[in-house]
């Protein structure tokens, strides 16, 4: 028969036993024995049948409950406890000694019991909806990855090489006498120089230092390459650079001339000087195309930059807090009401003017003093104490060599950009430029280019 009719039956006749029982004569009491109780009488033996004392009426859990389960609840009961039980129901072996029937019936109340919760459970995980375990996200998926802020620190634009992010600049030191004239990659159609600082060094001449937030972005070949000075080694650790240079001055016993070498080993500055490098790259060479003289065709390698600086083992990482860093505006904006279409600098009353025109149609300074066309975004003119030291038998030469020092020591300025002007002051605070407006506020610059011009305070250097 069907599970849930042979479940029925059981129930029917565990009801049955529970039924009370006509009174059946009375036997005397057997004496104590501990005989076995499990075993069947003999065959032999008359038929009688036991004095049965009815128990007294107790309250026991009434199977009723257990009938109102529906039909599907009864199918599902476990068939083993369906069979145990329907077997200990229909039991038709003799009782035995001791009267057991109540502990029968105790154990058939736990097993119907037990088939109830059991048929309630498979009921109930037979309806339950499958529980769908969502996938754990792990903290690497869930965290979204720092955004690289890709902007050149030195001219605010945002096509920035990733790469280059984080990493030092290089300063690189160029010739401005009219013979270097114009110079191999200052007006680079792809990577000028990001900072173009020009000062006075010696003679009434000028003198560059070019910065590359990028190394690997220079062109192919810059210079001519000159020689380092005192003042460009202290300008360029204002930016955590690494300084390259072809040659320097020397410090010279007898004299109060104090020569880049004692500051390159002083200041502890990462350096490479052709004069003296041995590096297992080509880094420099000369160009003689132009018909001028050895000292004017001392070049570099852009594309050799980076294998020479991971060959002398230098630190690339830049230490951001010695690492100036100009404040750009948003959006091109002016830094005041005051026009500014040209601006001629003389760096002192020994050198020429250079000079710089507005062009409104792409919001650039433009200089053709270089025999080439410069552009610059922004112009900043640094006023600087400056003292000329005079150095004897120059070279053994038997005449002297006059040095024009910079100090270092901070002062007033401008600022031009977006065809206006503002006086600006200048510091160096904890190692860094800081440029401020005469109020004391930050100053902003436009994204591009900036051309620094270092001029002295003392000794004739003005601005027209």
């Amino acid at each position: 028969m069907p599970d849930s009719e042979e479940l029925d039956e059981i129930l029917k006749e565990i009801k049955n036993i529970n039924a009370p029982k006509e009174e059946e004569p009375k036997k005397p009491e057997a004496p104590l024995s501990f005989a076995k109780e499990e075993e069947a009488p003999k065959a032999a033996a008359p038929e009688f049948k036991p004095e049965i004392k009815e128990e007294p009426k107790k309250e026991s859990l009434s199977f009723d409950n257990f009938s109102t389960f529906n039909s599907a609840e009864k199918d599902n009961a476990p068939k083993v406890i369906r069979e145990e039980a329907k077997e200990m129901a229909t039991d038709k072996k003799p009782p035995k000694k001791g009267n057991k029937k109540p502990i029968i019936i105790a154990i058939v109340v736990v097993l119907i019991v037990a088939i109830a919760v059991a048929a309630a459970v498979i009921v109930k995980n037979k309806n339950k909806e499958p529980e769908t375990t969502a996938p754990q996200t792990t903290q690497e998926q869930t965290t979204a990855a720092p955004v690289v802020a890709k902007t050149n620190p030195l001219t605010g634009e945002s096509d920035f090489n990733e790469k280059a992010v984080g990493k030092r600049p290089i300063a690189c030191v160029v010739e401005n006498s009219v013979s270097a004239r114009p110079q191999w990659g200052i007006a680079d159609s792809k990577n000028p120089p990001d900072i173009i600082v020009e000062g006075e060094v010696e003679g009434g001449e000028t003198r560059m230092l070019w910065m590359y937030a990028d190394y690997t972005a220079v062109p192919s070949q810059i210079g001519p390459m000159r020689s380092a000075r005192p003042p460009y080694i202290k300008f360029s650790e204002l930016f955590d650079a690494i300084f390259l240079h072809w040659g320097q001055s020397q410090t010279k016993r007898g004299t109060n001339y104090i020569g880049a070498n004692t500051v390159f080993r002083q200041d502890n500055v990462d350096h490479i000087n052709q004069m003296t490098y041995s590096g297992k790259v080509a880094l420099f060479g000369r160009d003689s195309s132009r018909g001028v003289s050895t000292e004017h065709t001392g070049v570099m390698y852009g594309s050799k930059i980076a294998a020479a600086i991971k060959g002398e083992g230098f630190r690339t990482d830049a230490n951001e807090s010695k690492y100036t860093k100009f404040n750009f505006a948003s959006e091109e904006s002016t830094v005041s009401d005051k026009e500014c279409k040209t601006l001629g600098l003389t760096f002192s009353n020994r050198t020429a003017t250079r000079d710089w025109t507005y062009n409104s149609s792409d919001k650039m300074y433009h200089s053709n003093d270089y025999k080439t066309d410069v552009a610059r975004k922004n112009l900043l003119v640094l006023f600087d104490q400056t003292n000329y030291v005079s150095k004897a038998n120059y070279k053994n030469s038997g005449s002297s060599e006059v040095y024009c020092n910079y100090k270092l020591a901070g002062g007033k300025g401008k600022l031009a950009t977006d065809g206006t002007i503002v006086d600006i002051n200048w510091s160096v605070k904890d190692g860094v430029l800081v440029i401020k407006d005469t109020n004391g506020n930050d100053v902003k610059f436009n994204v591009g280019t900036t051309w620094i011009g270092y001029a002295s305070s003392n000794n004739g250097g003005s601005v027209k």
